[in-house]
């Protein structure tokens, strides 16, 4: 979105706006980019609680494939003066604002609020484990300064990865209740997978990717050309589901590897809630993260973690993990899909594969899933609200 823009009728109107206040208990969850962790938690908290759910964000940065129609209420917000107008009704102490980010714009603007007595704060990632603070890109500073303030204001921090220990030794003041509260497998959306019968071997991503054409100090890590012709060398079907967030310029060199290679597919992106049964068609998933591909600090792999873990354990697939990623390995093995994998071992997975029991992995991933799902741990969240 960039930075604010400011509207002089929006500020007009923030000025002499007289909102209405909630009367419900309601969350509102306010971000300026729509993330599917979001979507998931809101349609949990909804099921499990007598709260409404609402979203506040930003025009250009929602994507119904990310929320799947699940709030009570949905605004979207042009800039900074229309965003401080729609705040205004939630000025009520039923009101338990939970803003989301990077970016860290609404989050900002929420943190600077007064008048919002009860602020979360949800990160999907943190800046600071990026490149600490020698970002190589302006609006990177600028962010980490919003991010510090942020983390300093929230009452209450949800965290789902370890990056907010890189935060409490880089940032001057974290005084907030913590709340440790990963992606959790979604109920909802669980297939129990057989084995499939054909010789050939599936592998599946989905997720975000990007253009040769990028900056790879920044972007190398999700740039799978790499992995593209290493499968495609070994007869290996690669499958790409692309984020929704995907914008086209990232995308051609990906439409023409689909013309011109056999064992590579390009698929267009799915909604949440179509995710898992179109994952669950193939044999693996795969996170391909190396410190080799990426001037990213490597503290970024080691302590981060990401949905698509859990998106693959919905659809009953093992994941072909790359040995860098230790966290998610971690939650990886707690829910049964974890097999890590070296850099040298890309070069020769069919023989990794072969000596692997998948009927047992298959087993232990939908009783570990189980376990370790949002329904079984929505409750904590909820519990935490109430303590606000």
């Amino acid at each position: 979105m960039g930075e604010w823009s400011s509207s002089i009728p929006d500020y007009i109107l923030y000025k002499i706006a007289n909102e209405k206040t909630v009367d419900q208990p309601t969350i509102v969850f306010v971000g300026t980019y729509m993330h599917a962790r979001i979507g998931r938690i809101a349609r949990w908290v909804k099921r499990s609680s007598d709260y409404d759910v609402h979203l506040v964000c930003g025009k250009t940065g929602f994507l119904n494939k990310l929320s799947n129609n699940t709030f009570d209420e949905t605004q979207l917000f042009r800039n900074s003066w229309h965003l401080k107008r729609l705040l205004k009704k939630y000025d009520s102490s039923n009101v338990i604002v939970h803003c989301f980010g990077p970016p860290h714009l609404a989050a900002y603007e929420v943190m600077q609020t007064e008048m919002l007595s009860k602020k979360v704060f949800d990160y999907q990632d943190l800046m600071i484990t990026n490149f600490g603070f020698e970002a190589p890109f302006p609006y990177m500073k600028k962010e980490l300064e919003k991010e510090e303030f942020i983390l300093n204001k929230a009452q209450l921090i949800v965290n789902h990865s370890l990056e907010l220990q890189v935060a409490k030794k880089n940032y001057a003041s974290i005084p907030g209740k913590k709340l440790y509260f990963p992606n959790y497998a979604d109920n909802d959306f669980f297939i129990d997978r057989s084995l499939n019968e054909r010789n050939e071997i599936h592998i599946v991503y989905a997720g975000s990717v990007y253009s040769k054409f990028r900056n790879s100090d920044y972007f190398g890590g999700s740039q799978l050309h790499w992995l593209i012709h290493k499968l495609n060398n070994q007869g290996i079907h690669f499958h790409i589901y692309p984020a929704p967030t995907n914008v086209g310029a990232n995308l051609v060199d990906y439409e023409e590897m689909n013309n011109q290679l056999q064992y590579f597919h390009l698929h267009a992106p799915l909604k949440q809630d179509e995710l898992s049964k179109a994952l669950s068609k193939y044999d693996f998933g795969v996170l391909p993260f190396f410190d080799r591909l990426t001037k990213v600090y490597p503290q970024k792999r080691r302590y981060s973690t990401t949905l698509k873990l859990l998106n693959y354990a919905e659809a009953g697939i093992p994941v072909i993990m790359s040995e860098d990623l230790v966290f998610q390995h971690h939650l990886g093995n707690k829910v049964g899909v974890a097999i890590k994998t070296t850099w040298e071992e890309f070069d020769q997975l069919k023989s990794k594969i072969e000596g692997l029991d998948l009927a047992e992995i298959r087993a232990r991933i939908q009783q570990n899933r189980a376990q370790y799902s949002i329904e079984e741990n929505i409750h904590r969240l909820l519990t935490a609200y109430q303590d606000l």
